[in-house]
This record gives C-alpha cells, structure tokens and sequence, in this order.
C-alpha cells in the first residue's frame, strides 16, 4: 500500500510542517450529485489514487434532504447523504486507503440548521447522546434577529457573542460552550477513528476564533487539516498564526490570493499579474512568502468561486490548462478541481508526474525567470531537479536555457526540466496514453443496457418525472411525468420504468410525486442500475427510501430462469449486467459487481 505522506504529521499536541510533495483533488462541485457519488468515485479509485494524495469530499452527513450539498448541517452521525449511503462512503473510503488515497471530510461547525429556529435533532453514537440546545447558539447570532425570536418564544441562548464573523442562513455556535466541544469533538473522532477519513477541511473558519481549530485539530489528530479563511492574505496568516500550538500551526489554509493572481492573469489577459506586488488587493498569495509557504493550499477554482457565474471576472473563463500547469508547477500543496480533471486528465496527468520528477514540494523555492502580458515563465527548484513553466498566449515565446528539455506542453502552457530523470519521462507519457486509450476504448466498447427503478408506495397515484444526462433531455414529458406500469414482487405491487443506458457516462433522474402541485420527491439523481425504493408522504413532501439491497434477499419466481442466461427481476433477459442491479441466473438472484 502507497504509503500516505501528511503535510502537517501530529506530534503529541503540535502540528510540524515538513516538506512534502502532496497533490489534492476536490472530489465535487456545485450540485455534482452524480460524479461525486461515492459509488462513482470509489470505482475511479486505481486511476485517482495514481495521482493524488488527498481526496476533498463534499460533507457526507445528512442534511434533512437528498438534494443537499452540505452546508447547512443537520446531522453529525447519520452519514447518509446526497451522495450516497453510510455503507458506500465506508466501501469508498476503505478502498481509497487501501490504494494509498486519502479522504478529506469537509467540516461545517460553524453554524448548523434546525427544525424551527432553535430546535436541534437528537443522535445517539456508542450509547451517548448527543443534541445541541438552543444555550449552544451564539447570543448575537444573525445580527441580533435569533435573540429576538428567542425573547419573543421564551427561550434562552447563550451568553457569549460569537468569537468570528456572524453568518445569516443557520445558528451560529458558540465554541465556548463545553457541549458544543463535546459534540464537535466526538463527531471529529467518528469521522476518523470510525468512519475512515483521513484529516480535515474546515469550511468557514472565519465564523469561530482560530484556536479552537487548534483545540479540535489537537484533540482528534487528522493527517491533514486546511481551513477555508476566505479574505486576503494578512488575515488568512493572523488565522494560521491563531491555530498555533507550542509556537507551530495545526493547520494549513487555502491561499485565495494566489487564485486571484491566476483569474486575473487570465481574465485581464495579462500574465504579468502572477508576479504582482504586496500592495495589490488582497496581499501577497501564502506561496510567495516563505515563512507561510509550508501552510498553503494553493487552487485556482473551487466549488465556491466556480458557481458564482454572474459576478465580476469569476469563474475563470479560459486558459484552464494554463491555470492548472502554473498551479502544479509552483510549491504549496495544490488542490485540482474535480470539473478540470474531467475536462483534462490527460495533460494534468504529465503535469503531475513532471511535478514529482522535478521534486516539488511546499517548500519548494522558485524565481520568475520572464514576464509579459501575453506570457510568464517561473523556475521552481526541486529535489530532484529544477522545472520550468511557461503559460500566457504565447508560451513559445519563451525560449528555454540549453540545459532544459521540453517534457509536454499545450497550447497555452510548456513545461521544461533539466532532471537527469528525463530518461524515464518516454515510459512515464507511454503509461499516460495507454490509460487514456484503455478509457476510450472502454467508452466505445459499451453496451447498452436497461436500468429500471421501482417504487412501493402507500399512496396514489404515482407519477414519475424524469430527466437524464444528456442535456437534461424529459423522458417522461412536462411535469408532472407519466403514471408507470406496475409489477407485483412478493405479493406487493410495485410501480416501475426502465431506461436505457446508452454510454458509460450516462445516467438519469427522477422524481416520484402525486401529480401537479401535490407533494414529491427531492431529486434522485446519477441512477444508472435498477434501484428499489419506497415511498411515502410525510411533512407536507414525499419521503423515500432506497431499499435496493433488501429487496435483494426476497424470494421472486423464477420458472424457466435456470438456463444459464441472466434475467432481471421482470423476467427480462439482458447481456451486460450493471454494477449494483440484482439479477437471475439460474434460478438464483445476485448482486453484479
């Protein structure tokens, strides 16, 4: 097994930085439902954990819906969420460790969602109890509205005022409270010691005093830990600097500054930007400062930052190849965005594994060696030899000392090395291709195959609404959908439809509900096998269940089923059984895998 190197190692109560040669993906963005699956990703687990260290995962408990990225916790111990169930984040995270991959839990304590204003859930972990009481709410929590509406109840909050910014949306807590340490605590350690995840991203840090990240980080001793203080560079330092123990961090930070520098570089069309000054907006990026550079976790987008299409200069509209080539190529522990590792593998690939040939690392140092609007050239010193990354419009305007060799390029980036290592970079390209021509042939290889989903439900009528993946294409018509047939499986009738899988990287969508303007479903979505699931109103909505594992264990007819041939649970023959369907073959039902 791949042996996980941590940025930060725990010693006893402090965090000590060493140079390490870490690379992160995160794993999700907005509403990425399907591709973050935990079933999708743990299947893409050999190719990722190649190439990754670290793996940031969306927060995996459950928020009260199926159609919810995170951010609004509800619940610490019920880890059954949009993106999967507790059984399959466990299966993902097992196989990840296995193959030398970590998993990052993304941590929301700052604030958490209620049932009402001040109403918390109760969860029972290992026999104790826990619940957040409304004297776990900070006393100026939305400016001073939460007292009000706590004074005008009769309910009592607590008597400190919040130790960082104030959020509007959910209850701010109050880390000073002992039962808020308990919780958060506890829940920290279920996460490590239980579920699997290897360290910690710390969403918001900027609502809760530093030290307590220092306190939680001490406390449950995560491989890794960066913390989202999103502002310019002099707080983000005085947050790092917060988070001290003994005189040393206990955790790194993402480095917002350096992000900007890369946007407006692209979005300006002048690559001179990268180099910049201190008295720009926002300071200098983490990575530019050596005494910092260890702490920083350098990206160039986020879920965050991509999503907020309509405001100025954000996302990043062009030269993606660029951004990550300059990203991977400068020291600090870059983190990859999932939606540019889809739309690129094969050239974040080479410059990954030209990173690790150079021996980069977050401490590595760099000189600028060229700069001008249409082009930046920087050479970062390495371990095992010095890299040197050209991005703008113009990259073969540079022209590159005698001594360096070109070890790939694009149309907006070249990467150049004077490793004695280059020998090995024809075997090193070689894998690259082989592993993307084995994925096409895989695509053109496929075969279609039929998908069915099957609802039991107390209530009528039913209807499905559905939607794929192909341009979001209605299968079933306007809102609300069709009536499905029906089946009966054990004496119960069943309502259900069938899909056809087309290619590997097609799925669809459904709603079940009672028809225009009556209650429904939150969207289930990425469903690519058969799925079994009941259904019932309850709160004004449609809740439901997905019970595809046990219906696996029923007794279903299966008369002249015992030829050899596999059939699903309708009876109907197919060629290509899906991962995750049940199946017949011979009178016997089986799971696919």
């Amino acid at each position: 097994m791949k042996k996980i190197l941590s940025l930060l190692v725990l010693v006893s109560s402090c965090l000590i930085a060493s140079a390490q040669s870490e690379v992160m993906l995160q794993g999700f963005y907005w509403d990425s439902y399907s591709d973050t699956k935990w079933t999708k990703l743990e299947k893409q687990a050999d190719e990722l954990a190649r190439y990754f260290d670290f793996i940031w995962v969306p927060n995996s408990g459950y928020c009260g819906d199926y159609n919810n990225m995170g951010y609004m916790p509800l619940y610490y111990f019920n880890q059954n969420s949009s993106f999967g169930t507790e059984a399959e984040l466990r299966s993902m995270i097992s196989t990840f460790k296995e193959k030398g991959l970590g998993t990052i839990a993304d941590i929301v304590i700052n604030h958490h969602n209620t049932n009402g204003w001040f109403s918390f859930p109760a969860e029972t972990y290992n026999g104790v109890t826990y619940q957040l009481q409304s004297t776990d709410i900070c006393k100026n929590d939305d400016g001073g509205s939460a007292l009000e509406e706590a004074t005008a109840k009769g309910v009592s909050l607590s008597a400190n005022n919040d130790t960082g910014t104030d959020w509007d949306g959910c209850r701010d807590l109050d880390h000073q409270s002992a039962n808020v340490n308990k919780i958060v605590k506890a829940y920290l350690s279920f996460l490590l010691d239980d579920i699997g995840y290897t360290g910690f991203r710390y969403d918001m840090v900027k609502g809760y005093s530093a030290s307590y990240t220092a306190e939680y980080n001490t406390a449950s001793k995560p491989a890794f830990s960066v913390g989202e203080c999103w502002d310019g560079s002099g707080t983000i330092k005085n947050w790092i600097d917060g988070t001290k123990v003994n005189g040393v961090p206990t955790s790194s930070a993402f480095d917002f500054q350096f992000r900007y520098r890369v946007r407006d570089a692209i979005n300006q069309n002048n690559w001179t930007n990268l180099a910049g000054n201190a008295s720009d907006t926002g300071g200098y990026p983490l990575i530019y400062q050596e005494a910092y550079r260890p702490y920083a976790v350098t990206f160039v987008e986020n879920h965050d930052t991509e999503k907020r299409a309509n405001d100025n200069q954000d996302p990043i509209k062009a030269d993606t190849l660029a951004a990550n080539a300059y990203l991977l190529a400068m020291p600090g522990v870059p983190c990859v965005f999932l939606k540019h590792w889809l739309n690129a593998k094969g050239d974040i690939k080479r410059m990954i594994e030209a990173r690790r040939l150079a021996g980069i690392t977050n401490t590595s140092t760099y000189e600028q060696v060229a700069s001008s609007q249409l082009y930046y050239a920087v050479k970062t010193i390495g371990t095992k030899g010095s890299l040197i990354c050209v991005v703008g419009k113009t990259p073969t305007a540079y022209t590159a000392p005698t001594d360096y060799k070109l070890l790939c390029s694009g149309s907006d980036y070249r990467y150049y090395i004077n490793s004695a290592a280059y020998a090995d970079w024809d075997t090193t390209l070689a894998r690259i291709e082989a592993e993307q021509k084995a994925a096409q042939e895989e695509k053109d290889n496929f075969k279609t195959y039929t998908a069915t989903v099957y609802v039991k439900a107390d209530f009528t009528p039913v209807y499905f609404y559905i939607w794929d993946s192909n341009n979001n294409t209605q299968l079933n018509g306007n809102w609300p959908g069709k009536q499905p047939s029906t089946t009966t499986i054990d004496g119960e009738t069943w309502y259900y439809q069938s899909v056809d899988i087309t290619d590997a990287d097609y799925y669809f969508n459904i709603i079940f509900n009672q028809g225009n303007g009556k209650p429904q479903t939150d969207n289930i979505e990425g469903i690519t096998s058969d799925k079994y699931y009941t259904a019932t109103i309850s709160g004004g909505k449609v809740q439901f269940t997905d019970v595809t594992n046990t219906v696996g264990v029923r007794n279903v007819k299966t008369d002249k089923m015992s030829d050899g041939r596999i059939y699903n649970l309708m009876g109907i023959e197919v060629k290509q059984p899906a991962r995750g369907s049940i199946y017949i073959q011979n009178g016997k039902k089986f799971l696919a895998r």
